[in-house]
């Protein structure tokens, strides 16, 4: 093998790496589930949730974002519930992130605020973009029946305008290990030549 090929090998595979250490990963369990939380202040954090889903007893975007408020300390979340004690809708007014709140406008415009997006799994109205399509559908409340989270879901808070999507595309990013194979392969072929 060429060391020039080896080299860009080696390059995409650091590269890679280092994108997927972006991920913060939380729980255990067979299934995984995505949570972007975007802002000025908090930045880009995706989290990479693990769990195993139960299909009787599914899970919606408010149980990821407490799983998520858990894991993250410096993470304070206020929301404001649309619905009943019955049938809540939470909604996400302000986020504090290391001290520093960024809360929704509560006047018109109603910009900046926290904005959800979704992609994969159940969602009201508009439906969820199908899982693995890469786009991200306007949310419609964090609570079933308006969000129900499937695996491989995406979800996502933005502070911005109700039309600035996530700079995260929801299409999982492939594993070390998946990328490793993907390597040896190409070596051994190489090797054939």
């Amino acid at each position: 093998m060429k060391l020039s090929t080896f080299m860009a090998l080696a390059l995409a595979c650091a590269f890679t790496a280092v994108a997927h250490a972006a991920n913060i990963v939380i729980g255990t369990g067979t299934d995984t589930s995505y949570f972007v939380l975007e802002s000025p202040n908090v930045g880009t954090r995706t989290y990479e949730i693990h769990y195993t889903y139960n299909s009787s007893d599914p899970m919606d975007s408010w149980d990821l974002l407490q799983i998520v408020d858990s894991h993250e300390s410096d993470l304070s979340i206020e929301a404001f519930n649309f619905g009943s004690e019955e049938s809540p809708n939470w909604f996400v007014n302000a986020i504090t992130w290391n001290g520093s709140t960024e809360t929704g406008v509560s006047e018109p415009p109603y910009s900046p605020s926290w904005t959800q997006w979704v992609s994969g799994g159940q969602a009201g109205f508009p439906s969820a973009s199908p899982i693995g399509s890469g786009t991200w559908s306007s949310g419609s409340g964090l609570s079933i029946p308006y969000r129900v989270i499937e695996p491989g879901s995406w979800d996502a808070l933005k502070y911005s305008d109700f039309t600035t999507q996530p700079t995260v595309t929801p299409v999982p990013e492939p594993s070390m290990g998946v990328l490793a194979l993907a390597g040896g392969l190409l070596v051994i072929r190489r090797r054939k030549r």
